[in-house]
């Protein structure tokens, strides 16, 4: 109960703010983390709380208030508030979004605040993320952790179907061929119950970040071209990108046609677990706790020297390249800050190496050395680094959402209706450059 009442107490000092209590001077710190939302929502805000009491050790006369905002509407919000002239001074924000923040100006340029030595600068730069929050010499956010996708698969099934589970596929043949093998009917009905490949292509952006970019990467496409400033998925690449997701589902039959509805996490994530699927593309990084839960992994999370994966394995995103969408959560200082020097202080606080280790929505640690350390050395862990060092952002463009859907609708015709795949990734392509060429 006193654990209640602690994650709570920032959220009555919002209240008290609201209603003419403030005390001066205090830092107003936007963050995504809903303390009465379950285990993972109570450990991020007293991972907080600790970074705040943290913080006030040199600073004891600042005030900290935790404002809470959805997580996928702290973007907008943030934009909005600057619009209305409504402050906040530290601030959680989406890589995918930066463009969108850089066009409005609701982030302070970080630049002039950072005064890191190289080997600091090393630390982050590794990043996929770090290059995605920085244009032009300035530079709006830093990544706080890294959450990049694998390829996870359950090792029993692949001794079963005779697959070597210490040779897993290392291109897309191979990923095919152990797909085939892996499709069963293990109830003799006729109906497969056990999908060789779980990916994910329903209505939401999750399509275009883990099914389709990826395979489009693969054959040298690009989503956006920076340069012109257009959407440039419909190319020869897309067109080969968007076949293979087909042929996955009505050709090679190791796909079921289901994956083209619901929500990323509860196709690729449930079904995984409940043993629908024996690989599961795009197993995201803030997954790994759910598999030591589950006894699938052990000593995996946290990490330990011993950290093994039992029953279930990862292996890099055998396309070439190895190229998967790599996000984080970065932080920033709202344009409307009145402390934007003590926000920036507070923002070292938290990427002391003692506090980020600690960061329960890290996902993957931000700081290079932390993956030196033994525990990240393991073959379980090692793969998930070199999965975040190839990974790739979204594209550099303000229309990021308005692409992101319009993809998915695209791929939802040639899925669901079996609409001609080059004719229509053209038409919806010629849509978007109608609205959004050039911006």
């Amino acid at each position: 109960m006193l654990k209640s009442y602690r994650m709570i107490l920032p959220l009555l000092w919002t209240i008290i703010i609201g209603c003419g209590g403030e005390r001066s001077p205090t830092l107003r710190v936007a963050h995504i983390y809903d303390p009465l939302a379950g285990i993972s929502g109570e450990a991020n805000v007293e991972w907080l709380n600790g970074v705040m009491a943290d913080f006030q050790k040199m600073n004891p006369s600042y005030q900290i208030v935790l404002e809470q905002i959805q997580w996928d509407q702290i973007d907008s919000k943030s934009m909005a508030d600057f619009q209305a002239q409504i402050p906040h001074d530290v601030i959680w924000i989406s890589p995918q979004l930066m463009p969108r923040h850089f066009l409005t100006g609701d982030l302070k340029n970080l630049t002039p605040y950072i005064h890191w030595s190289p080997a600091e600068k090393e630390e982050f730069q590794w990043n996929p993320v770090w290059e995605k929050a920085e244009r032009n010499g300035k530079r709006l956010g830093i990544p706080l952790g890294v959450h990049t996708r694998t390829v996870a698969f359950r090792r029993d099934l692949f001794e079963q179907a005779g697959l070597d589970p210490d040779a897993p596929p290392r291109n897309l043949d191979e990923l095919i061929h152990a797909a085939k093998v892996l499709t069963r009917d293990t109830n003799g009905d006729g109906k497969i119950d056990i999908w060789g490949l779980g990916i994910y292509f329903g209505p939401f952006r999750a399509t275009i970040e883990l099914g389709f970019a990826p395979l489009l990467w693969h054959f040298d496409g690009k989503l956006w071209d920076e340069q012109t400033r257009r959407a440039i998925f419909a190319s020869e690449a897309g067109i080969k990108a968007a076949q293979l997701i087909y042929d996955l589902i009505y050709v090679h039959q190791v796909t079921p046609k289901w994956v083209v509805s619901g929500t990323y996490d509860d196709v690729i994530s449930r079904n995984f677990l409940n043993g629908n699927f024996a690989m599961a593309w795009g197993w995201g990084s803030y997954w790994i706790q759910i598999l030591e839960e589950k006894g699938w992994v052990e000593g995996i999370f946290p990490p330990t020297i011993q950290g093994k994966a039992k029953i279930v394995d990862v292996f890099v995103t055998p396309t070439n390249g190895s190229a998967q969408f790599t996000n984080a959560w970065t932080i920033s200082i709202h344009s409307l800050s009145a402390h934007p020097q003590k926000s920036f202080e507070f923002i070292q606080t938290i990427l002391k190496p003692e506090n980020l280790t600690r960061f329960p929505d890290a996902g993957l640690p931000a700081r290079k050395s932390e993956w030196m350390r033994p525990e990240y050395l393991t073959p379980f862990y090692q793969t998930w680094y070199r999965a975040a060092q190839a990974g790739k952002p979204m594209p550099f463009t303000a229309h990021y959402m308005d692409l992101a859907d319009i993809v998915a609708s695209a791929l939802q015709e040639i899925l669901v209706s079996h609409a001609p795949i080059a004719e229509t990734l053209n038409r919806f392509q010629d849509e978007y450059n109608a609205r959004f060429a050039g911006e």
